[in-house]
């Protein structure tokens, strides 16, 4: 086993050396200190006003759209897709570093507001997809599927729901389809929107951590209207990725849940199924290292927060990196003809929660955040 499991991660390298390479193409050398170019962004903000000024166009759109372009024109290379699959792992080790960012008051004071905004967008978008779903005849595992992406976290929710409600693999397919063709408008949209709007970084953060579908896409969209620096980090991303977080925390309930709703609504025919999950199993265990970098930092254990000490300077830059590499794996990964799957009843469902859950928490987000 552990021979196997090395040999995945030898195989995987150069994947990941491929993303690191998109990554530095964007970012430039800088930040690393080899030498002062400043990649394709810098020279974008140099050279356009529009793009980098008014389109506020940054590396974490760069290499999104140069991953969308590989994968959609030549393809990922045969070698680099083993390192591909593994850029979840890279957003969660940033997520994880991400803790540095905060105290344990300030991460009570935004669990706070979260929790109350995320729950009522969260059940209400499941009650309405279900609802929806079943009165355009979809089937009751497919709209169970759609309602766990659109209410919670994307794809990941899809995949911790789909066995426990017998889901079959086009209601997978289309339930994923649909996800990631919103979150893709979603992703471009919302920051052009932030700004046009006039948005606070921390209203921003608020609605993209509720109003977008999938994670990665919440993570790219704060990052893309308030990029930050080491020394000013990016406040979008703080309050956005709580409120991501939350969602993610809220799965293994939404898992019991959805499972419920799903057996009262089956027919007959379809075969109703007993919630057979293990709560703690669907807990998200990088939030645990997320709380303890948290807890870490809050102690003094890397050092001053004010001035920021070296060894905090070094986990905002490797974050940084870390969610960049793992977003080049996010652009690599979305494929036109698979979001082209989406159509018909998944795609009037989901478009319809998705677009009254954005619309809702904006409205929101401006009247009770200052």
């Amino acid at each position: 086993m552990e021979n196997s499991a090395s040999s995945k991660w030898v195989n995987a390298i150069p994947g990941i050396l491929f993303m690191f390479f998109i990554a530095l193409l964007a970012m430039g050398t800088k930040s690393l200190g080899i030498g002062s170019w400043t990649g394709i962004e810098g020279i974008i903000k140099d050279n356009s006003k529009f793009l980098g000024s008014v389109l506020k166009i940054n590396h974490v759109i760069i290499v999104i759209l140069i991953g969308m372009l590989i994968r959609n024109t030549i393809g990922i290379p045969s070698w680099a897709e083993v390192g591909v699959k593994t850029s979840r792992l890279f957003i969660k080790m940033g997520v994880i570093l991400l803790g540095t960012l905060y105290s344990l008051a300030e991460l009570a004071k935004l669990g706070a507001t979260s929790i109350s905004l995320i729950a009522v967008f969260m059940f209400g978008t499941i009650l309405f997809t279900m609802w929806m779903g079943k009165r355009l005849g979809m089937h009751s595992g497919s709209s169970a599927c759609l309602a766990a992406g659109i209410g919670v976290c994307g794809v990941s929710a899809i995949v911790a729901v789909a066995p426990s409600v017998k889901a079959k693999g086009e209601d997978i397919a289309y339930s994923i389809a649909t996800i990631l063709s919103f979150g893709v408008v979603c992703l471009f949209t919302f920051p052009i929107l932030g700004h046009l709007l006039g948005l606070t970084p921390e209203q921003f953060g608020a609605w993209a951590g509720t109003g977008i579908l999938n994670s990665g896409q919440v993570l790219a969209a704060a990052l893309a209207f308030d990029p930050g620096t080491v020394n000013n980090p990016s406040v979008s991303l703080k309050v956005g990725e709580i409120f991501n977080l939350t969602r993610v925390v809220f799965l293994p309930l939404v898992v019991v849940v959805i499972t419920l709703l799903y057996t009262r609504m089956s027919t007959a025919e379809e075969g109703a199924v007993v919630a057979n999950n293990n709560f703690f199993s669907k807990f998200p265990m990088f939030v645990l290292g997320f709380l303890l970098t948290v807890t870490l930092t809050s102690f003094g254990a890397f050092g001053p927060t004010n001035p920021v000490s070296e060894e905090l300077k070094v986990f905002r830059n490797l974050y940084s990196w870390f969610f960049s590499i793992g977003l080049t794996g996010l652009g690599l990964q979305i494929s036109f003809a698979e979001m082209r799957k989406a159509g018909g009843a998944p795609l009037i469902v989901g478009s319809t929660a998705g677009m009254i859950k954005a619309v809702g928490s904006l409205i929101v987000v401006m009247l009770l955040m200052d």
